[in-house]
């Protein structure tokens, strides 16, 4: 139960910094950050990654959930306009960059979706074995 309490958090978590619009681009970029250490504690945790149990089909959105978070967290990165400076450090190429970090952030997201979708029978099962354990005190 605490890891779908984490997950939930997680996501809650991602759904606000997803929207720089409700947090302002200088706290979405650092909140970024921490949901970038937070997705990569959450697929730790969940003791998966690329290549372990699950069919194919699950190991391939895994594969498409990294690539698009790590082109998304570079792509940042790189067209920074309040993390980068505060380091004393610039990137060039933000004509390159930002639509690589748009495109890719819409990318993130659809797979992120799917990936909720798929695991809304673990999450329920969970919540029933923890509700029936409960009653069973």
């Amino acid at each position: 139960m605490p890891r779908i309490a984490f997950d939930i958090m997680l996501l809650a978590f991602y759904l606000v910094t997803a929207n720089p619009a409700t947090t302002g681009m200088p706290l979405h970029e650092y909140l970024g950050v921490g949901v970038f250490v937070l997705m990569v504690a959450h697929v730790v945790m969940s003791g998966e990654g690329l290549g372990g149990r699950g069919r194919w089909t699950q190991r391939v959105l895994n594969g498409v959930l990294l690539v698009a978070l790590a082109f998304c967290v570079v792509s940042g990165i790189m067209v920074s306009g309040a993390l980068l400076p505060s380091l004393g450090l610039y990137a060039t190429g933000y004509y390159f960059w930002d639509p690589v970090h748009a495109l890719s952030a819409k990318v993130l997201l659809a797979a992120l979706l799917v990936h909720i979708v798929l695991r809304i029978p673990v999450v329920i099962s969970v919540f029933r074995r923890h509700s029936s354990n409960s009653f069973a005190r």
